[in-house]
């Protein structure tokens, strides 16, 4: 399944040209697609092996490809599949396990996660590249298993100074009967903390690209301040559930994402006016510790 934004469906409408080379793009995803898929039942197999689960069964799987600016943060078809793809297994299941992995909360934050993951594959960072890949144990006995790999196109006579990008994504949900007896205890907010790590590296991932080049000062603003409104979605909801002091990493000093962070505002100071937007916005975030 391919899907397009309608920013991006609009200009494809407009032009021929745009049209071939949207087409080209997700060409050349899909071509691609029998070895990521090799690669991701492979990192499916290894992760399993390391959680001690032998018994895992397949309860769905799927992958999809998203075509968008990539300053565009919308995965709503894409969401709306997998949301689908859940509360049809939980219908299926009675017991209490199933109900706590999707519930409309639980499917909510799984939703966050592809999100999280996306994102990831879409920044041209590597700092951002170890969580392209996700294992997640939504309840006991059951495992979540994301993967999404991009690919981008910037032709600015087509499509305008931002580039367009094609990104698959695979996911696996898998259930096991050993895992589920030996988990005691599930913690429902794991996944969003998870979540609200992940989005906090990709933004930290993100101001690495601007301060190298490789993004502009437009591109870094649209997509910080989506990333930022589901950071604080995500905090809000943590929040409410009692575990604000969890969602910070306990570090004597300063953590990877802040020291990104900090060696990136050393060089965007340097860049000129038009990057202050972004330093103001740094700099404040670095005194309060946002990205610890």
């Amino acid at each position: 399944m391919a899907c397009r934004t309608p920013s991006v469906e609009r200009v494809a409408d407009k032009s021929v040209n745009a049209q071939k080379q949207l087409d080209k793009l997700t060409e050349s995803v899909k071509a691609q697609r029998d070895t990521l898929l090799d690669e991701f039942d492979g990192k499916v197999g290894e992760n399993l092996k390391r959680a001690r689960v032998s018994d895992g069964t397949i309860l769905g799987s799927n992958d999809y490809i998203k075509v968008e600016y990539s300053y565009e943060f919308s995965l709503d078809k894409i969401a709306g599949v997998i949301k689908d793809t859940l509360k049809a297994i939980a219908a299926n299941k009675d017991s209490k396990s199933f109900q706590d992995a999707f519930s409309d909360e639980a499917v909510e934050s799984y939703t966050d996660l592809v999100n999280s993951v996306s994102e990831a594959a879409k920044s041209k960072s590597t700092a951002a590249a170890s969580i392209s890949f996700s294992m997640n144990r939504l309840a006991p006995g059951v495992f979540a298993f994301l993967s999404a790999t991009s690919a981008s196109l910037l032709e600015e006579e087509t499509f305008g100074s931002e580039s367009i990008t094609s990104t698959i994504i695979f996911y696996q949900l898998i259930y096991s009967i050993d895992d589920l007896k030996n988990q005691q205890s599930f913690d429902e907010a794991a996944i969003d903390i998870q979540n609200l790590m992940n989005m906090k590296r990709v933004q930290a991932a993100l101001t690495d690209s601007l301060a190298d080049g490789s993004i502009s000062i437009d591109d870094w603003m649209a997509r910080d301040e989506k990333l930022n409104a589901a950071v604080e979605r995500l905090r809000a909801r943590l929040d409410s559930r009692g575990f604000a002091d969890r969602t910070k990493v306990a570090s004597r000093g300063m953590s990877e994402n802040q020291r990104l962070v900090t060696t990136a505002l050393e060089r965007l100071n340097k860049m000129g006016k038009v990057y202050y937007p972004a330093v103001s916005i740094l700099e404040s975030r670095l005194e309060l510790s946002y990205y610890n």
